[in-house]
């Protein structure tokens, strides 16, 4: 028969499984006699829960302090801290003050003690010895009972927990959906712009294609004219189509050099003080051709005191050259164009407004971007839609603004630039120009020993001719290495060099030259296609006397060949 301990309950249970299998929370049995633990531990085995055991207070309530307990078996009996003691102390702490305690007791206990034990919480008394039923029928009710609010807690949570996903997903899926949306609105707006950009490339293209038939037709007429009766001489007429013609191909072909050269970072401006008033003067004296052939009136406006600002001069005549003559393209014959410049609070200002066609509200958001040709001319033509877009840039290089106002179709329009007045900061040293070049030891007048070094051959003859109808000696070479035999050989006193020649190019051909005859006093004019900034100093560091960029006039030509050299 197995043995029974104080508690009545039998020491030994080798048919009860004490192992615990439940996750919820644990049992805590405190009594200070070893005997007493191992039974109760026993009895509540069924309950299939891990028991926990503390042999006095204080270790039950660091046992409190460590896991969350179900229920707790509390000897009143006990050295040191008591049981009642104990449940007072885990009465006031807030994590277990609603934590089930049952008072165990070998004494029968007066009314007082069990009135106290209530009032520290004791859900229960049990009497020594106890019978493992009893106690495992009332332990078995509170456990239930913390299971219940357990899972009744879990449940809410879950509620909770599943209310609160379906809220995080379907706000998930909202944004998702925006941002989907926005991607798909993003990706459409990319679409049309880079459709709008298509579209504006190849109407430039088409236009960049009838602009530059626009000079060439009368180019080749007059060619067909002169070679029908080659006997005869050029008429006057003939001779201003050809020129008219070739200059308007050479501004085409610079303002798609220059929008390169911006849009590369490759071009570098020469500031100097200047007045402004200048500027305006010489782009008026630039596009008077333009607004006199259509019998347009110019109203000028400059103001008596000189306008300081520090500018590249070339640069801002060109800029304003180029709204000069949009202002007599887009206004009508024998209309007013007016130009004025002065000082607004602490900026400099140039406007030139029409009496034209105007600018149509939807286009002035974009009238200075790249290929806009939206606005017809007056005279039914189209424009190149670079003009703005360079002059915009060129504007914006010197600190400045510029814009454009108009009520709409047929009100004219207002284009202005703003410029920061001249700053002593601002004043810089002029550089000294490169086609400035010393004098020959010969006259002007004398003729000159010349050798034309270029691969094209239409090009080459052409400057032949023109120096020898200045009775000017001349030697011709189609490449690099006939053109370095050609001067090695006459010694000239002056030779014009393309860069871009076959077998050694035009820098690679001076080098050789000035270590060949360092004594040589041939001045070395490069003549060439590349005008770009770095191209001039290149041609320079290589010892280049001169840099004309094709195509050059007669008259640049003729005077490369005795104008004076810096330094002298």
């Amino acid at each position: 028969m197995a043995q029974t301990n104080e508690l009545g309950i039998p020491s030994v249970l080798d048919d009860v499984d004490t192992s615990p299998t439940s996750t919820r929370r644990q049992i805590l049995i405190v009594d200070d006699v070893p005997a007493n633990l191992v039974a109760l531990e026993a009895a509540l085995a069924p309950l299939h829960r891990a028991i926990v055991k503390a042999s006095s207070g204080r270790e039950a309530l660091a046992r409190l302090l460590e896991k969350d307990f179900s229920l707790v078996l509390l000897d009143v009996k006990m050295p040191g801290m008591d049981g009642f003691e104990t449940a007072e102390l885990i009465r006031g702490r807030e994590r277990t003050k609603h934590l089930p305690i049952i008072f165990v007791t070998a004494h029968h206990q007066d009314q007082a003690a069990v009135l106290r034990a209530y009032q520290l919480g004791a859900v229960d008394f049990l009497l020594k010895p106890i019978e493992p039923q009893i106690l495992l029928a009332k332990a078995s009710v509170f456990v239930s009972l913390q299971d219940r609010t357990e899972d009744l807690a879990s449940e809410r949570f879950q509620r909770e927990f599943d209310e609160s996903r379906r809220d995080y997903e379907a706000e998930a899926l909202r944004r998702q959906m925006e941002q989907e949306h926005a991607a798909k609105e993003e990706l459409a707006r990319l679409n049309d712009a880079l459709a709008e950009n298509d579209r504006r490339k190849d109407s430039f293209l088409a236009i960049l294609g009838h602009e530059l038939r626009n000079p060439l037709a009368p180019l080749r007429t007059a060619i067909d004219l002169i070679k029908i009766d080659p006997g005869q001489p050029l008429t006057t007429r003939t001779i201003h189509v050809l020129d008219r013609q070739t200059d308007m191909l050479t501004r085409l072909v610079e303002d798609l050099l220059d929008l390169s050269r911006i849009n590369a970072n490759k071009i570098e401006l020469r500031p100097e003080p200047v007045d402004l008033r200048v500027i305006v003067e010489a782009a008026i004296s630039t596009s008077r051709p333009a607004l006199e052939q259509r019998q347009q009136t110019l109203t000028v406006a400059l103001g008596a005191e000189p306008v300081r600002i520090v500018a590249d001069h070339l640069r801002i005549v060109q800029v304003i050259t180029n709204l000069l003559n949009n202002a007599a393209r887009y206004t009508q014959r024998r209309r007013k164009v007016e130009v004025s410049c002065g000082v607004d609070v602490d900026r400099a200002f140039v406007r030139v407004t029409d009496t034209g066609i105007g600018i149509p509200a939807e286009l002035l958001s974009k009238i200075f971007e790249m290929f806009v040709q939206e606005r017809v001319r007056s005279d039914g033509s189209g424009g190149l839609g670079l003009g703005l877009a360079l002059a915009r840039q060129l504007v914006e290089m010197h600190r400045g603004t510029i814009g454009a106002t108009s009520r709409g179709r047929g009100t004219g329009s207002t284009f202005e630039i703003t410029l920061p007045l001249e700053d002593a900061d601002d004043v810089v040293a002029v550089r000294p120009r490169t086609d400035m070049m010393k004098p020959l030891a010969r006259g002007s007048s004398a003729s000159l020993r010349t050798v034309v070094i270029d691969d094209n051959e239409d090009a080459r003859e052409l400057v032949a001719e023109l120096l020898r109808s200045r009775g000017h000696e001349v030697f011709t070479a189609e490449d690099g290495h006939q053109g370095l035999a050609m001067i090695r050989k006459h010694r000239p006193d002056v030779a014009l060099v393309d860069l871009g020649l076959p077998g050694i190019d035009g820098v690679s051909l001076v080098h050789e030259l000035r270590a060949q005859c360092p004594d040589l006093c041939t001045r070395l004019v490069a003549l060439t296609g590349y005008g770009h900034t770095g191209d001039v100093q290149r041609t320079k560091d290589a010892g280049f006397d001169a840099h004309l960029v094709k195509p050059a006039s007669a008259a640049a030509i003729l005077a490369s060949l005795t104008a004076p050299l810096p330094g002298d």
